[in-house]
């Protein structure tokens, strides 16, 4: 039997080459392993996206990694060089010391080198060679670009002579480690200049060697990458303009058919083994060292202290924070307080982590003195008395009784973990702050990349493919609505696809391509909130960079999951609105009361507050404004803080479907017996009525009943919570063995072990419910106590958002709290207080008036606060600039209403603006004239000569539609008002409960037609876009010709009702029009509707996790603008180590899904 030649593929593209290599690495080891090849290198297109990914890969299927990159490389002296042309070349990491030359060049190339590809230069090469290898590439490389004639396109080609003086050059500056390859894949053009790169290598001594140059794994593959292509570059598949192969070769070829390929060529295999036998990169990956924090020395000595380590100051610190904090606590407990305090900070110095926590109190400290918000904590750093001592929490842990070991477990080294709230406007400033602090290139966010999934890629290859569209949403429509579901489970579940697949030939051809494609890399992004500082040195040393082509963010070019391998640790910088609003609340009560309120001196079971909550008046209150949240608040009734923190951690899925907070309010109300299965587990479960609904008590029953240690005990609840069978298993003889160490009853204990399985799934991680309890009750307390403010900084903060700003104004509305257009006397830019005819009310901003401009209003605030109020109108064009204050701006000022009040109606105003223009600027002129004149300004010469005539006032009417049209909402009443009790009457639904209803549900739409678009359908046949306008927002559908007639001759003005069916359509509700009915003819309609499971008020949750890339995220952010709704979007983040959620500060509709389908939803 003849031995297997030996054979390296050097030349390879995975997925990382984005949309054009289709190896996904896991597969792509194994299929190496098969054909008997012990090394292989990585050759991804201008970045090593991959690197770290592909080398643990190959190291786990007993393979060596060879790192390696394929380049773009331009000749100017200056990598910034805007010059289009580019070629290619092979750089292959030798050593440690090749791989970080090869960091620092694809560093480069992202940051300074762009210009349509990520390209160094020739010079860069030059000095950054050692340890490298470098081969000539394929086609574009520049020595067969030049020996190419045959291709047109090579503008510049030169021919044999200047090819060899290139080769030549590359050998210059790479010594016997340049090469020169060759490609064998039936291409003309190879087959061209096959003979001349012999002829080169010959003449010069510069070896040859052979590769193929591969992107998928299979030669059947080789279609679907082209669909790929299609893909990345917006092409159909059938497009004959497009970019596509003539051949049908890069694949993984097996040793035996390039030994068979290069027969004739026997050398140029050895040559590529011989690459490979140079290269023996090893990286010492994981076991990250802790960050240490730059500045201490510097910090010490301008405190006038001796410390050089980190820990001393670390631990000095500290100690002087607990002071300040033990102000506040009863002196009995202050011996406890230090006690735990001493334990964490030696914990924390025996791990070597006091310089991650420096670095984080740090940068938190210098948010806290710009005036940035900063949140009370999230995650489990609220459980450290350090990080409370530190500051960067503002929750007292001992207080609630959250555990630091479920922060940092001594018995399990892991790096620690503190996510931050910053205010969302103002996170970017602390990002500059560590930039600057550390160094432009020591400081990082982290890249993500966005993957084809399974309903995406359907719509991908579907488009590509030709499919129409309405076929395309019914096909991935099919795919079941489940998380991380693949299209193999969705086809085991759904039988439909299978008889889609079987029926039609272009279907089965999708789900063909679609099968190899889900699951590849489709766009890089970058993460919502990871930052990696290192304060030691660049951190290209540690991994390549990247630069964001969209916002210009540099990023890593490793993702999340391999930081800890290079030696990165992250942190997280998250924006949260909620901390806007309760700073912009606080300083309108500044202003208005001259009081600044200090929530740390505020009793958070004041009974008041509680009222609140209890009523289930609680939109806008951080974390339970929905519906959901509501209806729980009014059954339970929350009296405590302990209350707040678990409904925040009962209000998901998993404990609603569980019965657990049915368990929890009953047994609050006395409804049902509290029984504890052994006495010791009282003080546990005291605070939660019996029920085992956090993360902490599970750790601390595992304790107490089992005998373990805390850190322990952690790693139990770790286990449980991966529901690792092997680990459970193994433990629960170990706590019932503990457990009767202890005296308890063993068969007692293995029951409870039980109900701790069951219920530990479900639970939540109390620290991050305890500190987002905080921003709830400080929320809530604002909204009790100072209504009008809280509600003015909540409009302020959804000024962007229509539906939410409509929402609000009903909430204030119902809250006998009267809100007011734009007052030019006293509105600010944003949302107010103010008293108006002796009655606090809100007033609209200025800011919130379409056309006025940002010039215009900026002049008018500063002209009022430098020279006060206006006296009248006349006083207020004599003191604007009329080139910036004009005309435009003049009319929206008087549509929106913020001229009312200045003795003139805005009829008279709006009809007579060109003579509001010409006074101002009469009187600006008079006014320059004046102060050239000897006698100086004169009062009567540059008064405003103002003559308006008294036209009336406009129709309720057309006040409105005014105000609609300068402000985007009606601000002073609605044109339904009128109707509304008739409308009580009427069994409709409001038109921001339709996406509510289960399909093919009748129901009545009530309201006003606020227009009707005709169209033609491809037959020729009328149909219309009718929008029916109701008292919650506004509703579109379809009409055919003969209810579009009806419509035609109906007055526009008289409301109707419309029967309609509820149907699904891309995933989002629809409605079909069935008949229209008088109100009096509606009145006596039934309707029957059925509401499904999901209410629209309930949060719908996005999840994302350290693979979302920020393209995601941008467009996430932009169609939650279009697709604003009733429904809060939340965001589900997970990390390796746990699930958090996030409010992202948007109302959406579900229609989001479907526009969105690339993310994972949940309802």
């Amino acid at each position: 039997m003849s031995q297997t030649p030996k054979f390296t593929h050097l030349h390879l593209h995975t997925e990382y080459s984005l949309l054009d290599g289709l190896n996904k690495i896991k597969v792509l080891a194994k299929k190496i392993k098969e054909y008997g090849m012990d090394s292989v290198a990585v050759t991804d297109h201008g970045n090593m996206f991959g690197a770290i990914e592909f080398y643990k890969a190959m190291k786990a299927e007993g393979i060596k990694p060879i790192l390696g990159m394929e380049a773009y490389l331009h000749n100017a002296e200056e990598i910034s060089d805007k010059n289009n042309q580019r070629f290619h070349l092979c750089l292959y990491a030798k050593n440690l010391e090749g791989y970080k030359n090869l960091m620092y060049l694809s560093s480069q190339a992202c940051l300074y080198g762009f210009h349509m590809k990520p390209r160094i230069s020739k010079k860069m090469l030059r000095e950054h060679s050692e340890g490298l290898i470098c081969s000539s590439a394929c086609l574009n490389g520049e020595v067969q670009w030049h020996l190419n004639l045959k291709k047109d396109d090579n503008k510049g080609r030169k021919g044999y002579e200047r090819a060899k003086e290139v080769a030549l050059e590359y050998k210059e500056i790479f010594g016997e480690d340049f090469y020169l390859e060759l490609m064998r894949h039936g291409i003309e053009e190879q087959q061209f200049i096959d003979n001349q790169l012999l002829k080169l290598s010959q003449e010069t001594g510069i070896k040859i060697i052979a590769t193929n140059d591969t992107h998928y794994t299979k030669q059947s593959d080789s279609s679907a990458q082209e669909v790929a292509f299609c893909i990345g570059f917006g092409k159909e598949f059938n497009d004959q303009n497009r970019m596509r192969h003539t051949v049908q070769e890069f694949y993984i070829k097996t040793p035996t058919q390039m030994a068979e390929l290069y027969a004739d060529l026997p050398e140029a295999l050895a040559n590529t083994q011989e690459i490979a036998d140079k290269c023996n990169l090893e990286l010492h990956l994981g076991n990250p060292t802790p960050p240490s924090f730059k500045f201490t020395q510097e910090y010490a000595k301008t405190e006038g202290l001796d410390f050089t380590q980190d820990s001393e100051y670390f631990a000095y610190k500290c100690r002087e924070g607990l002071e300040k904090r033990l102000v506040r606590i009863p002196k009995e407990e202050h011996t406890k307080y230090k006690e735990r305090l001493e334990r964490e900070i030696e914990i924390i110095n025996s791990m070597k982590f006091p310089g991650y926590m420096l670095i984080v109190w740090d940068f938190v400290r210098a948010a806290k003195e710009r005036g940035i918000p900063v949140g009370p904590g999230r995650g489990s750093a609220a459980g450290s008395l350090v990080a409370f001592c530190l500051e960067i929490t503002n929750i007292d842990p001992l207080k609630y009784d959250l555990l630091f070991e479920r922060f940092l477990n001594p018995e399990r080294v892991s790096m620690p973990d503190i996510d931050m709230d910053f205010c969302q406007s103002r996170r970017g400033e602390i990002l500059d702050y560590v930039t600057d602090k550390y160094g432009r290139h020591n400081v990082a966010q982290v890249i993500t990349f966005g993957m084809m999934k399974a309903k995406a890629v359907i719509r991908d290859v579907a488009r590509v493919m030709g499919m129409p569209y309405n076929d395309a949403d019914n096909f991935a429509k099919l795919i079941p609505k489940e998380l991380e579901i693949t299209l193999e489970d969705a086809y085991n579940k759904e039988p439909k696809i299978a008889e889609l697949i079987a029926s039609n030939p272009l279907a089965k051809k999708v789900w063909e391509f679609a099968l190899i494609l889900e699951g590849t890399k489709r766009n890089p992004g970058t993460h919502a909130a990871a930052v990696v500082i290192d304060s030691t040195q660049e951190l290209w040393h540690k991994a390549p960079l990247y630069r964001s082509q969209r916002d210009g963010i540099i990023a890593t070019q490793y993702s999340m999951k391999y930081l800890e391998d290079v030696d990165l640790i992250k942190f997280d910088f998250l924006g949260l609105k909620t901390l806007t609003v309760v700073d912009d609340a606080l300083n309108l009560i500044e202003k208005r009361c001259g009081k600044r309120i200090d929530f740390l001196s505020i009793d958070v079971n004041d009974k008041k507050v509680y009222e609140t909550l209890q009523s289930g008046n609680t939109l806008g209150v951080f974390q339970i404004e929905s519906s959901m949240f509501q209806g729980i608040n009014k059954r339970m009734r929350p009296s405590t803080f302990e209350d707040i923190i678990a409904t925040i951690a009962l209000g998901r899925p998993g404990p609603l479907e569980s019965g657990m907070v049915d368990d929890f309010i009953n047994r609050k109300h006395g409804k049902e017996p509290i029984v504890y299965m052994f006495a010791e587990l009282e003080p546990i479960l005291r605070p939660t009525y019996g029920t085992i609904v956090y993360q902490e008590q599970v750790m601390q029953i595992v304790q107490r009943i089992g005998g373990f240690s805390l850190g322990g005990a952690d790693l139990i609840r770790r286990a449980m919570g991966k529901k690792d069978a092997q680990i459970m298993a193994d433990n629960k003889s170990k706590f019932a063995d503990g457990a009767v160490a202890q005296g308890f009853d063993r068969k007692k204990a293995e029951e409870l072990w039980e109900l701790i399985v069951k219920f530990a799934g479900y639970g939540f991680n109390k620290s991050h419910s305890a500190a987002y309890a905080m921003l709830t009750f400080e929320t809530a307390y604002l909204k009790t106590y100072y209504p009008r403010e809280f509600m003015a900084a909540l409009l302020t903060s959804e000024k962007n958002d229509t539906d939410k700003i409509v929402e609000y104004i009903e909430e204030v509305n119902q809250m006998g709290i009267k809100v007011l257009p734009p007052n030019l006397q006293k509105s600010e830019l944003e949302f107010s207080v103010a008293e108006v005819n002796g009655e606090s009310c809100i007033l609209f901003g200025l800011g919130a008036i379409k056309g006025a401009g940002e010039a215009a209003i900026n002049i008018i605030l500063e002209e009022r606060k430098q020279n006060g109020a206006f006296k009248s109108l006349e006083d207020f064009l004599k003191r604007i600039n009329p080139t910036k204050v004009n005309k435009k701006a003049l009319e929206s000022f008087i549509k929106s209403g913020a001229l009312d009040g200045m003795g003139y109606t805005r009829k008279s105003l709006l009809e007579q603006v060109e003579d509001l223009t010409e006074a101002a600027k009469n009187s600006q002129n008079a006014q320059k004239e004046a102060m050239g004149s000897l006698f100086g300004e004169d009062e009567e010469m540059t008064r405003v000569q103002l003559d308006l005539q008294d036209l009336g006032e406009y129709s309720q009417k057309e006040i409105l539609e005014f105000e609609k049209e300068s402000l985007g909402f009606y601000a002073s009443g609605h044109p339904l008002d009128a109707y509304k009790e008739s409308f009580k009457e009427i069994n409709y639904t409001p038109s921001n409960q339709i996406e509510n209803l289960s399909e093919n549900s009748k129901i009545l739409i009530l309201g006003r037609i606020e227009d009707v678009i005709v169209k033609f359908s491809k037959a020729g046949k009328r149909y219309g876009m009718l929008k029916i306008q109701d008292l919650h927002g506004s509703v579109e559908f379809a009409i055919f010709e003969q209810m579009l007639i009806q419509i035609e001759a109906l007055d526009k003005e008289t409301p109707i009702a419309i029967k309609c069916q509820v149907q699904e359509q891309n995933e989002t509700k629809k409605l079909k029009a069935e008949k229209i009915l008088t109100l009096k003819e509606a009145k006596k309609e039934t309707i029957n509707f059925a509401i499904e499971k999901a209410d629209i008020s309930d949060p719908l949750l996005v999840l994302l996790d350290s693979n979302t890339q920020s393209q995601s995220l941008q467009k996430l952010r932009e169609y939650a603008l279009i697709h604003s709704g009733k429904r809060e979007l939340r965001i589900l983040f997970r990390t390796q180590t746990q699930e958090l959620e996030m409010v992202s500060g948007f109302r959406v509709h579900s229609e989001i899904k479907t526009a969105l389908s690339e993310l994972q939803w949940r309802n």
